[in-house]
């Protein structure tokens, strides 16, 4: 990154400053979410027991488990990023891989919290349509992701 930042310098400063401003306000704007994160998934080693994680997005939960995980991505918002560190908690807790990518692919794709302003802009049957279909190609995701891994 330093040497594409260095060679980007080179051929235009006016462009990398402002690149790089940019990439601040950014940065800036999403280190919120981040915390936010970290500290849910603290909260989570609290006060979720592993137990609960394995029980209701383990394997074992068979076609509930990526049903749920639908569920729980598509409630929740924030930036795609965010939820990589939570599927990663979640994963060393014991969730199956189909719960898991099923809970990104949601997080990323559905975006319930979004959902009236779609509403207002594209109209009712358009944006219950594409939530639909979104909520459940993220199940369809999640099981061959799991099936693939």
């Amino acid at each position: 990154m330093a040497a594409a930042l260095a060679i980007s310098w080179i051929k235009n400063r006016e462009l990398t400053k402002k690149a790089i401003k940019i990439g601040y306000k950014s940065f800036v704007n999403v280190l919120p979410f981040f915390i936010v994160v970290f500290a849910a998934i603290g909260l989570f080693e609290v006060l979720i027991s592993p137990q609960a994680i394995r029980g209701l997005l383990g394997g074992s939960r068979g076609v509930l488990a990526p049903v749920i995980a639908a569920v729980l991505g598509s409630i929740a918002s924030g930036p795609p990023a965010a939820v990589f560190p939570i599927g990663r908690y979640l994963l060393d807790q014991h969730a199956s891989v189909t719960a898991v990518a099923t809970l990104l692919t949601a997080w990323v794709a559905v975006g319930t919290a979004s959902l009236p302003a779609e509403i207002a802009y594209m109209g009712r049957r358009f944006a219950l349509t594409r939530w639909a279909v979104t909520f459940v190609f993220s199940i369809i995701v999640g099981v061959i992701m799991g099936w693939l891994l």
